[in-house]
């Protein structure tokens, strides 16, 4: 297993130390359509929550406020570190870069020195398991191995903003969304993996409840539009399967309450 050093990861690593973002009574609404009311949550240091809900309820939407890419409309979010990475669907990896120049540069603009960004590169890499394959291009790689380099390349810059700040923030918007069955469950693992060995807090948007109940400690229903928490559950301890049929059903429920115009 790839060692974690000083240097890459350079704070210790706490579970349960309080909250590393917190939302209180947010709201966002873009023109006549909102998308968010009173939205209300709090993730803590070294916990993986995954967002689920039906297309619309706004799950991207609060993404992009964590990571300032949109501004809020009413409410009060709370950080306690000041820049989270991201990680989206699409690895958006620079095609003309090689891998490790795409992980690379996220430790470059922070400022890290060039031997010293070297030698992370190299660590976030072996850590993804694309040791070897730094001097490949993204069009010389997989669906899956490009993720793994954007992935790679969101703890370079999640661990600029621990090293910075203290606790960190992962915020992953239906990363594997777009892979093969194959390649999206080898990668739920290789993320779990990564999170045991690193763990930021991790904020995971998807639409598939199997893939939720299997990555997150804690799995938030959203309301259809707009989004706002319906109901939470702890994944620790509970059957698989037996959760999963739990939240289908209540997913269903809210589903069906937003087309009969009651929810």
């Amino acid at each position: 297993m790839t060692m974690i050093t000083q240097q890459t990861w350079p704070v210790p690593r706490q579970r349960d130390a309080g909250p590393v973002v917190r939302l209180d009574g947010v709201s966002k609404a873009f023109g006549e359509v909102t998308a968010l009311a009173e939205f209300d949550l709090e993730v803590h240091a070294g916990e993986f929550v995954c967002l689920i809900g039906a297309s619309g309820c706004g799950k991207s939407t609060l993404l992009n406020l964590l990571a300032g890419l949109e501004s809020l409309t009413e409410g009060r979010i709370t950080r306690a570190t000041s820049q989270p990475a991201v990680m989206f669907q699409d690895p958006a990896l620079m095609p003309w870069l090689t891998a490790a120049r795409n992980v690379e540069l996220a430790l470059q603009l922070a400022g890290v020195g060039r031997a010293d960004r070297k030698t992370r590169t190299n660590e976030f890499l072996e850590l993804v398991r694309l040791g070897g394959l730094g001097d490949k291009r993204p069009h010389e790689l997989s669906g899956g191995m490009r993720q793994r380099v954007a992935l790679a390349r969101a703890l370079a810059s999640a661990s600029i903003g621990a090293e910075n700040d203290g606790p960190c923030l992962l915020l992953m918007d239906e990363p594997f969304a777009a892979l093969d069955a194959i390649t999206r469950d080898v990668l739920q693992q290789e993320l779990l993996r990564i999170w045991r060995a690193t763990s930021p807090a991790v904020l995971f948007v998807t639409h598939d409840v199997r893939e939720a109940v299997r990555l997150g400690q804690r799995v938030v229903l959203l309301s259809s539009r707009p989004g706002r928490v319906v109901q939470q559950w702890s994944a620790d301890g509970v059957p698989e399967s037996a959760l999963v049929g739990q939240i289908n059903a209540r997913l269903r429920e809210v589903i069906g309450c937003h087309g009969n115009g009651s929810g």
